[in-house]
Parts: C-alpha cells; sequence; structure tokens
C-alpha cells in the first residue's frame, strides 16, 4: 500500500496536512455527467477528494459515448450516471463514488443535499433556479459551468466564502523589528556590536542590526525613518556598521532587506474594517467566533497575535536558532492568550469549546493579516451597467444564458435556423438591441452549439476544479463570483455580478 505522504506530496506541500484532511472529509456531487463534469471529477479525484455523487437520469446514447473519455462504446443503452462513476471510481482507490439515476425534479424536495459540501451543475440543467434557491438557503456552494463551442463560463454561488489560509504572496514577514517584545529587546540588547570579535560581528542576524539601528536612529531623531531620504541615510548608517562592507553577508543582507526595518506593526486596514462586522451568534461559523476574539485581543494588546515564522538570513547556528526560539516562543504566548479570548466568545454565545481545535486556531493567529471574506450572491444576470458596457466577454456570457433558456422553451438546443428565436430571447435578458459585435457571437454560438468540445472541457474542468479545490481546503482565494472563457482569442475575464 502507498503511502499517503508520498503519494500525496506535491499537494501537502500547497495545502499542507489540514488541506488534506479537508479535502479527504468532502463529498462533491455533479449533476450531469457531461465531458466537462467528468474532467471536473477526474481533477478532483486524483488529489483524493472524499466522495463524490453524479446526478443524471439520462441513459448512453453514441452521441454521449464519442464525447466522453470516462464512457465505453459497450456502455451505450446503460446509465450514464451509474457508468461515469464507475469508470471514475477507479482512479483513485481512497475515494468512494455515487450514483444516483434520477431527475432533478424529482430530488429537490430530498433530503440528500444536506451531505454535500459543494455542488457543480454542469451546463443546461432544468429547474435550475429551483435548484440554486434550495442549495443557497441550506448555504451550500454551487458551481455552474457551461461550456458552447468554443466559449464557457463559470459561476460560482455562495452565501458567503471566509478564508484563513489565502497564501497571499504580498505577505509580509511579521517581525515586530520596530516594537519589540522584552524578551527579544533582552537578546538585541546583549550584542555589543563594538565589543564583538571580527567573527561573531559578521554573524549578527539582520533582525538585531535592524533593532539597535532603530533604536540609534529614534533617539537621535525621534521618529523612524518615513521620507525617501530619511531612508537612504538609514542605509548608510548601517552601513557605517559594518567592519568591512564587502565580506560581511549579514550586513549586506541587511542593507538589501531594509523594506523589513521600514515595516510598521500596525493593523491592516482589512482587518480594522472585519473586526467591526459583527456576526456573532450561537450559529456562528468557528471563522466568525475569531474574529470576535480578534477583536478582544487587539483591544488588549494593540497588536494580531505574532505569527513566528522568520525569513532566512546569515547567521551562525547559535544566533539563528536561539532568534528562532523566542519569535516561536512568543508565538505559542500569543495563541494561548488569543485561546483564552476564543473561549470567553464561546462561553458568550453559549456555544461549547469542544467545537474549537488547536490547529485551526494556529492557523488563524498565522495568517491575521491577510484574512479573505467575500459576501455572495445568487444572481446570474449581470448588472445593467455590465451589460451596457458592450463588452465581448459580457455578451458571450449572455450567449449562454440565452442558450439554456432556449432549451428550457423549446426542449432542444438552438442552432443556425433558429437565430429569430433565439435573438429575442437574448434581447430579453440583455434588454438591449443586439449589436453587430453581439450578433457575431451569437452566430459563433449557434454554428458551434456542441456542449462536449474536449479542449474547452478540459480547459474548464482544469479552473472549475481549482475553485472546488479552493472551497473545500478553505484555502488559497476563490473566485468572486464569474468567469468568462474565449476560446477563440484565448482569453478570459472575471466579474462580480
Amino acid at each position: 500500500m502507498i503511502d499517503k505522504e508520498a503519494k500525496y506530496d506535491r499537494q501537502l506541500r500547497l495545502w499542507e496536512t489540514i488541506g488534506q484532511s479537508k479535502l479527504e472529509n468532502s463529498h462533491i456531487a455533479l449533476i450531469n455527467a457531461t465531458s466537462t463534469g467528468s474532467e471536473i471529477l477526474k481533477n478532483l479525484i486524483l488529489p483524493g477528494i472524499g466522495k463524490f455523487t453524479i446526478i443524471d437520469n439520462r441513459k448512453i446514447t453514441k452521441s454521449i459515448s464519442s464525447s466522453n473519455f470516462f464512457i465505453r462504446d459497450n456502455d451505450i443503452g446503460e446509465n450514464v450516471a451509474s457508468c461515469v462513476t464507475k469508470n471514475l471510481n477507479e482512479l483513485n482507490s481512497d475515494v468512494k463514488g455515487y450514483a444516483i439515476n434520477e431527475s432533478i425534479e424529482s430530488l429537490l424536495k430530498s433530503k440528500i443535499w444536506d451531505q454535500f459540501n459543494c455542488v457543480v451543475i454542469s451546463d443546461y440543467t432544468p429547474h435550475l433556479q429551483e435548484l440554486i434557491n434550495l442549495l443557497w438557503s441550506k448555504q451550500i456552494p454551487i458551481l455552474i459551468v457551461n461550456t458552447i463551442g468554443f466559449y464557457a463560463s463559470m459561476n460560482l454561488l455562495s452565501n458567503e466564502t471566509t478564508v484563513i489560509e489565502t497564501h497571499d504572496p504580498s505577505r509580509l514577514y511579521d517581525l515586530r523589528i520596530d516594537q519589540p517584545w522584552p524578551e527579544l529587546q533582552q537578546y538585541a540588547d546583549s550584542f555589543d556590536l563594538i565589543t564583538l570579535n571580527d567573527q561573531e560581528h559578521s554573524h549578527v542576524p539582520y533582525i538585531i542590526i535592524f533593532i539597535k539601528a532603530l533604536q540609534y536612529w529614534k533617539k537621535t531623531y525621534s521618529q523612524p525613518p518615513s521620507t525617501y531620504n530619511e531612508k537612504k541615510q538609514f542605509k548608510q548608517y548601517i552601513e557605517s556598521l559594518s567592519r568591512n562592507i564587502n565580506l560581511e553577508t549579514n550586513f549586506i543582507e541587511a542593507i538589501q532587506s531594509c523594506h523589513r526595518a521600514f515595516q510598521k506593526t500596525e493593523i491592516p486596514e482589512s482587518i480594522k474594517n472585519l473586526i467591526t462586522t459583527n456576526k456573532l451568534n450561537k450559529n456562528s461559523s468557528n471563522f466568525w467566533i475569531y474574529i470576535a476574539a480578534l477583536k478582544k485581543f487587539i483591544e488588549k494588546f494593540g497588536v494580531l497575535p505574532l505569527p513566528g515564522k522568520l525569513p532566512d538570513m546569515a547567521s551562525n547556528s547559535e544566533n539563528y536558532t536561539t532568534l528562532a526560539h523566542l519569535y516561536k516562543t512568543k508565538a505559542a504566548k500569543d495563541q494561548e492568550l488569543f485561546t483564552q479570548e476564543v473561549f470567553e466568545v464561546c462561553k458568550e454565545i453559549d456555544k461549547p469549546t469542544s467545537i474549537i481545535n488547536q490547529e485551526s486556531i494556529t492557523s488563524f493567529c498565522k495568517n491575521t493579516q491577510l484574512l479573505f471574506v467575500t459576501v455572495g450572491s445568487k444572481n446570474l444576470i449581470p448588472q445593467s451597467s455590465l451589460m451596457e458596457d458592450s463588452n465581448d466577454f459580457i455578451s458571450i456570457y449572455l450567449s449562454i444564458i440565452a442558450f439554456n433558456q432556449y432549451i428550457d422553451i423549446h426542449n432542444q438546443k438552438p442552432n443556425s435556423s433558429n437565430l429569430s428565436e433565439f435573438l429575442e430571447i437574448f434581447e430579453k435578458i440583455s434588454s438591449t438591441t443586439v449589436s453587430k459585435s453581439q450578433l457575431l457571437i451569437i452566430k459563433e454560438v449557434l454554428a458551434h452549439n456542441s456542449t462536449d468540445y474536449h479542449n474547452i472541457s478540459s480547459f474548464m474542468g482544469g479552473i472549475a476544479s481549482q475553485e472546488i479545490l479552493k472551497l473545500t481546503t478553505a484555502q488559497y482565494i476563490p473566485l468572486d463570483n464569474l468567469f468568462i472563457f474565449d476560446g477563440i482569442k484565448s482569453s478570459s475575464e472575471r466579474f462580480k455580478i
């Protein structure tokens, strides 16, 4: 048996064990096992999603068989859901797949939906708005993926999305150089740059150099460097502390990393706004309990919990290990204090503290600078301001909506001979007369009215599965909330509707 850590090694580097655990405990539903839908599930099964369920009441025809890699020729006449599930189950023994060979209409009043973490709807589905309303009321995220010819769209409908581990590339190390806590200050004071021998002097970590330099600067100028000239002078002062700037790597590194010395320890505006949001009640998610606790923590200590992570830097092992231990100890202490605030919040709303685990608290404390929250919408029609913009991407999206509405009305896909009827539906949705550029897009949709072009299905399978992974692992920032792809021009755009 293959060890799980070895099997999933590459993805564990992305979302670590906490993300993998959430992935393995998730259950995804796919409505319509189209070629795109099957590609989405394939991309979720391989990294080890827990369970999946396919809902599709169609029988396999020759056309369906030729367009789906997960249906065999001898499956013709069988249930689509059962056959695709059986073949997908062969991809990963850790994953369990189930099939429901029933119509959406028959399931609208069923209790099956409560078990799903996310529902994916691939291409046209009858009773779509009823289904959206049902899942929205249950706060189950919905991903709607449509492919028509060389065009595609994806909607992510979610009441609210909260992400703790955003993995934002703009994230900075929180080093508290401008506000060292007592133990860090004491360690910095233990270095006398004048009396150290040359070897010891060349191994002083630049964090210590910065703390000492800032102290001197504040004594001399009463405030930290802020203007361009002041920062330039500060770098020159750092260089003057070196005994040989060409040989002492730690001082060279300090000059290159001066942006960290200029970094202020403060509460980001986004977090200030977030902690003023009051969503605390007995039914609050852990995220909002943590936000309420964070507000209390900030009110008491004036800063965020210390993440405790250090960048690499030139130093000997002893100095770096001591410094790392100081940051780790301070982070652990802050987590302990934050946990006390979390338990206090739980007590206030009469919620058991057993719902809280230390792993999630550790993750929250490490990521408080870049939390992500967005309030979703279940609208599928863009605002009038977007439609008036004559944007080709919006025209593609409106054509896709019109395409599905045509099927709702006429019970068949439109083609080039149905142009006039299609234009009526398009103009009703957009509330405008069709322009020349829109007409070209509409004719393209009707000329290539297949929903199973393999290259587009494969591409959208990758895009959609990536968004589901973000939702299930609760890491990285998900789509907010519409993605449109133009396969003719190989370009894409996203919008908020």
